[in-house]
């Protein structure tokens, strides 16, 4: 069984943890090792049951401790050779950094195969992934979106539990403090999905098999839960799907997301 924590999600840091018999992987680190492990106790495990990470992209909001986990704590890290060498992670002869690329399909322990693809964003060479389990249940999480492309709805398909950027309410955004030169860049092509974006990238991309959906990276500043809630229901409605429904917290752990609760 696959089982996903959204230890936070949001614009002041990023880290899940997704796991699969005795095989688990955090997804980025944008928080410090002693956050990650406090939140990790919450949900029965510490970071000394994780060896592995995973990174999107070099913003220090997804990267912030991989030098720590990888340099000081021994972890393996999978990411872009771009990623890698922006966040000043050690070379690959340093052994620990595994370097991939989009549509990369590799193996971590007995029970978890990764796939990375390619998404668009402003990052160096971001990338998002899918898990799947030896039993064949998925998870898909991406975040981090100027647009949602084929490849990465392909990617993200009928996964059992899914995670997808809903990052701002789109009058929020526009009336807001942000600077005009920063909106720009939340509304482009390399920026971040909108609630409307989000809403309508879940329909095109939920299955049969979606049971569990997270919304994440939703911004403090430009939205709320009640509003990407509102956007996702409605466009889910419109074609006869009613997964479980969260927002996953900048603050806290979301509880275990599988397909078998």
């Amino acid at each position: 069984m696959i089982e996903v924590s959204f230890l936070a999600s949001g614009s002041s840091g990023n880290c899940a943890v997704i796991r699969s018999g005795k095989t688990a992987v955090l997804l980025d680190a944008g928080l410090s090792p002693r956050q990650i492990d406090r939140r990790l106790k919450r949900r029965g495990m510490t970071l000394a049951d994780i060896h592995t990470l995973l990174l999107t992209h070099e913003h220090s909001d997804h990267s912030g401790a991989a030098n720590t986990l990888v340099e000081k704590r021994g972890f393996s890290v999978f990411t872009t050779a771009g990623t890698a060498r922006s966040c000043g992670l050690p070379g690959p002869l340093f052994g620990n950094v595994h370097l991939v690329s989009g549509e990369t399909v590799f193996t971590i322990g007995d029970e978890l195969e990764v796939r990375a693809v390619t998404t668009p964003h402003d990052g160096v060479e971001p990338l998002c992934f899918v898990f799947t389990s030896r039993s064949g249940e998925r998870a898909g999480i991406a975040t981090d979106l100027g647009f949602l492309p084929d490849s990465v709805a392909r990617a993200l398909l009928d996964c059992d539990v899914l995670g997808l950027e809903m990052n701002h309410d789109l009058d929020l955004l526009r009336t807001g403090p942000y600077s005009a030169r920063l909106k720009a860049r939340i509304l482009s092509d390399r920026g971040h999905l909108s609630n409307e974006a989000g809403a309508k990238g879940l329909a095109r991309v939920l299955g049969p098999r979606t049971k569990k959906v997270a919304l994440l990276h939703l911004s403090k500043q430009n939205n709320t839960p009640a509003l990407a809630l509102l956007a996702a229901r409605c466009s889910l409605n419109e074609i006869g799907a009613q997964p479980e429904l969260v927002v996953a917290s900048p603050d806290e752990p979301s509880e275990w997301l599988s397909a078998g609760d």
